[in-house]
């Protein structure tokens, strides 16, 4: 089918437009993506609480007019949605033809029956998120992802109608099996040839060809499938992502009726309990993050360039894989998977007939389960980066509740049916819920009565009794899964090992704070194929699982365990991941990198303030510490300094002066403690092995704060809408160091042919607004998202900082070569009408 995409121009209302179209209130012009929530202002009393980080929800409707050329009459047209938030109502010139209730699957609309060719077409989309709480996370609200028109003839290929997997490589030559289907809404049967071309992506040069005859009777669809050897094939792999373009041509005998292309890339995976996972005949352990579909300060709309860079973010810092948690993402995060070379396992559901929430998908579940698992399956079963798909995570259904062991099986089934050449699996916890009332009383009793099980709540963690029940109980819902996802369970690991001998496990959940312990399993298991930390980049919601308190004595601490799962208003972020939420990197995401092979030397500090008291850690946090030697106001205090190193020893200097060596290495947890007294100047760690030097971190103290300094990650944006320049505004001192201190008030605007999507800092605990262009910058940086318009020119970026000065860069906006094509195409389109 011809796809254009549609995302420009779209009329906003807060709520449900009058009745009669053209009356009411005029609305706003918007470009999609769009999160209306993320432009409103936090409140304590938000139904959703901390989960969505005290943000409300609301309806919204938008509105665009399509011009329809006079001879579609006799063609298909369809409204292909990526994602909305939730419960969207799709009319057409006053008619209802679509309902969706899941908020995270694609999902096509049917305007055909009620289009007007010819004339101007109103689409209009309800989207109802007032229903609040129905996530456990910030969820966004509004049409979120892109939006496309697809046409085609009566005949065609259908939407998402290509399947292309690598059936095996022999001596360097690939043979893929490239599956079409073809759809008939005609009221005749017919006999059509499917021409496939396999391509080198990069060159367009032809690697492969194949042809296949199909018989499609009216008003069904057939499937065509050839098998095409390539040879010398460009495998994809992580560390060389290479993917080729196939392109099916539909034909009756000579004449082009219909085409379509995607993107692929060969590669063979296999899991097994010896070699684990395998990625083209060799084994790979997953060193992965958990992450949701939120861009941090963009909210829920998800832009190619977003997606790309929090991708990328993880692969150079030593990621290779990647759970989407707990739902299908975007097509433009998976896209940037298969260009960067991560893996991804791909989940469908966090609840299925069980809720965790009001008004959550357990409502929908029984009778929408299917069409979304297919719609996201059928969406992303080409791309290479998909090597696992999820069923659910952490489902109350796990023990056999509400008939779970069936409900596990089907939707195991069901998966293979669509794509049977990837592992199924599914996320199980313990026994926080999910059991009858009388071991549910039992489970809790029991973890009440050991005093060491304090800290952020009950949630995931466990007592004997769940311990002792926890491999029975689940083994019927696991059985049918491929590979077992053990959410903060290593310690069932050697138990499940013997009961089950060939049983792979995954830790697709685990604590930052327990990573060293958790990769350490991973190395002694061949069963254990990866782990994935809760989580890798910090998210909207679930407020403050990841924050760390500081008291005076050990009475307030304890009782501060009790209430460390209530993060009050106007906490917003999780808090505790490895990367904050403008992707600036915490101290624990070098411990981590160092955990996996690297040979880097990190100094982390810790404030002099929490000197000689009680920190209070989160279950999802690290302990407060930072890459900083500034600490003004605390001259000749007392502060601890950590060094994260895999080498045997480090020595610390304070300017000039040798500190002394202590141990690190694999034998002290990769950590060397110091404690010393706070002298500013320079504070560098060097880390021996054998000896000799392998490598140093050096801090330098800050002055003030005297100016602003903008680094961008593109030098140009493209005139396409979409373009998007991620700006970090730094605050420096007169030699141009960070204050990691500064918490100042900063504006920021853009002028020309730009807009400023978002404006924010990481502060996980602030009442500001990501949209007003004020925030007050948090351990000196802020981040400024630039958003192209559809115009050439220059955009401006002004930061002023108050009390200190200004600063300003220009951004060109140009149309590329692909944007000059794509609008040509259009003009085409529109005379053509195809």
């Amino acid at each position: 089918m011809k796809r254009k995409n549609i995302d420009k121009a779209w009329e906003f209302i807060n709520g449900k437009p009058f009745m009669i179209p053209g009356y009411g209130q005029p609305g706003k012009m918007v470009n999609l993506p769009h999160d209306f929530t993320i432009e409103t202002d936090t409140f304590p009393e938000a139904p959703g609480g901390q989960n969505t980080g005290y943000y409300g929800g609301g309806i919204g409707t938008y509105t665009k007019k399509l011009e329809i050329p006079e001879d579609y009459k006799n063609k298909r047209v369809l409204v292909e949605f990526d994602g909305v938030y939730m419960n969207p109502t799709v009319m057409l010139n006053g008619h209802v033809i679509k309902r969706h209730h899941y908020g995270y699957s694609p999902f096509h609309a049917d305007l055909t029956p009620y289009l007007k060719p010819g004339e101007p077409n109103r689409l209009a989309v309800i989207v109802n998120n007032e229903a609040q709480p129905n996530g456990r996370w910030y969820s966004g609200s509004g049409i979120y992802r892109h939006v496309d028109l697809l046409t085609a003839p009566k005949l065609h290929i259908a939407p998402w109608g290509i399947y292309a997997h690598t059936s095996h490589v022999v001596n360097g030559t690939a043979f893929v099996l490239v599956e079409t289907t073809v759809e008939n809404h005609t009221g005749e049967d017919t006999n059509l040839w499917v021409d496939i071309t396999l391509a080198k992506e990069t060159y367009g040069e032809t690697a492969g060809i194949g042809r296949v005859k199909v018989h499609v009777p009216a008003g069904e669809k057939a499937v065509g499938q050839v098998k095409i050897a390539v040879e010398d094939a460009e495998l994809w792999d992580i560390d060389s992502p290479n993917l080729y373009k196939i392109t099916a041509q539909l034909t009756d005998k000579e004449t082009l009726i219909d085409s379509e292309s995607i993107t692929f890339g060969i590669r063979t995976i296999s899991v097994d309990t010896k070699n684990g996972f395998m990625l083209n005949g060799r084994t790979v352990k997953l060193r992965g993050g958990c992450v949701h579909h939120d861009n941090g300060i963009l909210g829920a709309a998800s832009f190619k360039d977003s997606e790309y860079r929090k991708m990328k973010i993880h692969k150079d810092n030593g990621f290779n894989a990647i759970r989407f948690a707990h739902n299908p993402m975007s097509k433009d995060m998976l896209d940037a998977c298969d260009r960067l070379g991560l893996v991804v396992i791909n989940e469908a559901f966090d609840v299925w007939t069980m809720e965790k929430n009001t008004h959550d998908y357990s409502l929908y579940f029984e009778q929408d389960w299917k069409g979304d698992m297919e719609a996201f399956m059928l969406r992303d079963r080409n791309h290479p980066s998909v090597i696992m798909w999820s069923t659910g995570n952490e489902v109350p259904e796990r023990g056999g509740l509400s008939n779970g062991y069936h409900w596990a099986a089907k939707l195991a089934s069901f998966a293979r049916e669509v794509d049977p050449t990837r592992p199924i699996t599914n996320s199980i916890p313990s026994f926080f819920n999910g059991l009858e009332d009388g071991d549910q009383l039992k489970f809790f009793q029991d973890l009440m009565k050991n005093s060491n099980n304090r800290g952020g709540g009950i949630s995931n963690l466990d007592g004997d009794f769940g311990k002792s029940i926890w491999a029975d109980y689940t083994e019927a819902f696991a059985a049918p899964l491929d590979v077992v996802g053990y959410n903060y369970l290593n310690y069932q690991y050697e138990e499940s090992i013997k009961k089950f001998p060939n049983r792979v496990i995954c830790s697709t959940e685990s604590k930052p704070i327990e990573m060293f312990d958790y990769w350490n399993d991973l190395e002694r298991f061949s069963h254990v194929i990866g782990d994935f930390v809760w989580t890798s980049f910090d998210y909207l919601g679930e407020a403050g699982l990841g924050r760390q308190d500081v008291y005076e004595t050990e009475e307030d601490a304890t009782e501060a365990y009790k209430k460390l799962h209530v993060a009050e208003y106007p906490w917003r972020t999780e808090g505790g991941a490895d990367i904050d939420l403008c992707g600036f990197a915490r101290p624990q995401l070098a411990y981590r990198k160092i955990l996996w092979g690297s040979d880097e030397t990190f100094i982390a500090t810790h404030h002099p303030k929490k000197h000689g008291k009680i920190e209070v850690i989160g279950r999802f946090a690290w302990p407060n510490c930072e890459n900083s030697w500034s600490w003004p106001g605390y001259e000749g205090k007392p502060v601890m300094v950590d060094v994260y190193s895999a080498a045997e020893e480090v020595e610390l200097i304070l300017n000039g002066r040798s500190l002394g060596r202590k141990p690190s290495g694999k034998a002290n947890r990769l950590t060397a403690k110091f404690e010393l007294v706070f002298e500013p100047g320079t504070l560098e760690a060097i880390s021996y092995k054998d000896g000799k030097k392998v490598s140093s971190d050096i801090l330098t103290t800050a002055g003030k704060p005297s100016g602003i300094r903008i680094v961008s990650d593109k030098k140009e944006l493209t005139a396409d809408g979409q373009s998007l320049v991620h700006a970090v505004i730094e605050v420096v001192d007169e030699a141009g160091r960070l204050v990691p201190t500064a918490e100042i008030k900063c504006e920021g605007k853009v002028d020309g042919s730009a807009t400023l999507s978002a404006f924010g800092s990481s502060n996980p605990k602030t009442s500001e607004n990501y949209t007003k262009g004020e925030f007050t910058s948090y351990k000196g940086r802020l981040l400024a998202i630039v958003r192209a318009g559809y115009a050439e020119g220059t955009a401006t970026l002004t930061v002023s900082m108050e009390e200190f000065c200004t600063a300003s860069i220009e951004i060109p906006v140009k149309r590329s070569e692909a944007t000059t094509a794509f609008e040509h195409q259009n003009k085409i389109e529109q005379y053509t009408g195809f």
